[in-house]
């Protein structure tokens, strides 16, 4: 599976648990609001402890914590996880301002990224110059590419398609124009023209 259907997994379980507690909020503090409007200007006898309900309020929110927290944590080391045999390995070289994209038997593309669908894609991303971010919004993926560091991650891309990419984090005056392209192509139809982008080259 792949990293869209980890974000859209937490996603959903983030979205629910959100708006349970801010409907909680508003009703708690609309509640209170009601109960005690008629004592505002009357002297009160001082604050009132309900260590019950402030312990059960604790207790609601630790849970909540930790479930979520255990659900990015799990989801993020999916994402994390990289293929014992992926089935290509692709050079990521990000510089100021384009990407560079090399494949196995010298075949190397510029802001275009040419991807086999359905199967696991390594990369072997390193900048050139400063840090930027490679961004596929599609997958609902990002990974920040360091100079002097080689960042290694797998990517899944389902089925065939566009795929708009660019670079997340601003790295210069031209970080606007430093976008790429995604073309996942069927398997026989990518091996068809790394074929031909390497005699190409040859």
């Amino acid at each position: 599976m792949g990293t869209r259907h980890e974000y859209d997994r937490v996603a959903g379980l983030y979205l629910p648990i959100a708006a349970a507690v801010f409907a909680l909020v508003v009703v708690v503090l609309a509640a209170l609001l009601w109960r005690y409007r008629a004592a505002a200007g009357r002297a009160t006898g001082g604050p009132s402890e309900m260590p019950r309900l402030e312990g059960a309020w604790i207790a609601l929110v630790v849970a909540v914590v930790v479930v979520l927290l255990v659900v990015t944590l799990r989801a993020e080391s999916h994402e994390d996880a990289v293929a014992r045999d992926p089935a290509l390995v692709v050079g990521v070289l990000a510089a100021k301002w384009s990407w560079r994209f090399d494949y196995p038997g010298g075949v190397s593309t510029r802001d275009e990224l040419v991807v086999p669908a359905g199967r696991t894609v390594r990369f072997d991303a390193v900048s050139l110059d400063v840090l930027h971010d490679l961004w596929v919004p599609g997958l609902r993926f990002q990974r920040q590419v360091w100079p002097d560091h080689h960042e290694r991650f797998d990517l899944y891309f389902g089925h065939a398609g566009t795929y708009g990419g660019k670079c997340a984090w601003f790295c210069g005056l031209g970080h606007d124009s430093m976008t790429f392209t995604v073309r996942a192509l069927a398997p026989a139809a990518f091996d068809r023209w790394l074929a031909a982008r390497g005699r190409a080259a040859a």
